[in-house]
């Protein structure tokens, strides 16, 4: 029997944009923490803590920090157990936005759980029209709502639940 290799072991390595943009995948570690942190503040107007990130440092939750000529521009934190699979944050650079990185990311995270699940789940922001756009163009479909989900600056916005069969 081959041994499978435990989820972060796969989650790191090398690809390409659709552009050719050469990117490496890394798992987060201490050093990476402070930039973490800080391309999460400059995402969101709610932003994970350090202390989530810093639980991601284990197994159970694994971040790939994205890498393009040596800077970091974005992250994914995953989750796989008991043949499912979801997609916890995804955020890409302000700058490197609209380059592709989304996409390479999200698909080798799609081709490294795919191993460990047959369902990938993400939750996103009804008004997040372009994270919406490129999960639906990658296979994603609706699968449920969650009524006012997210905080919004004026009260709670719901979440669409998306779906992928690996």
């Amino acid at each position: 029997m081959v041994e499978k290799k435990r989820l972060p072991d796969n989650l790191q390595g090398s690809g390409v944009t659709d552009t050719g943009e050469p990117l490496e995948y890394r798992l987060l570690d201490e050093s990476l923490l402070d930039a973490v942190c800080e391309l999460e503040r400059d995402a969101h107007t709610f932003p994970w803590s350090r202390k989530l990130f810093s639980d991601c440092l284990g197994v159970r939750q694994p971040c790939v920090v994205v890498f393009s000529r040596g800077q970091i521009v974005g992250y994914a934190v995953v989750n796989a157990a008991a043949g499912n699979a979801e997609l916890l944050n995804l955020v890409v650079a302000h700058k490197s936005q609209r380059q592709g990185i989304a996409r390479a990311l999200l698909q080798h995270v799609i081709q490294t759980v795919s191993l460990y699940a047959d369902t990938f789940y993400l939750e996103v922001r009804e008004s997040n029209a372009p994270a919406i756009a490129l999960y639906e163009a990658i296979g994603f479909v609706e699968v449920g709502t969650r009524p006012n989900y997210y905080p919004a600056t004026k009260g709670r916005e719901d979440a669409i639940i998306l779906a992928y069969t690996l």
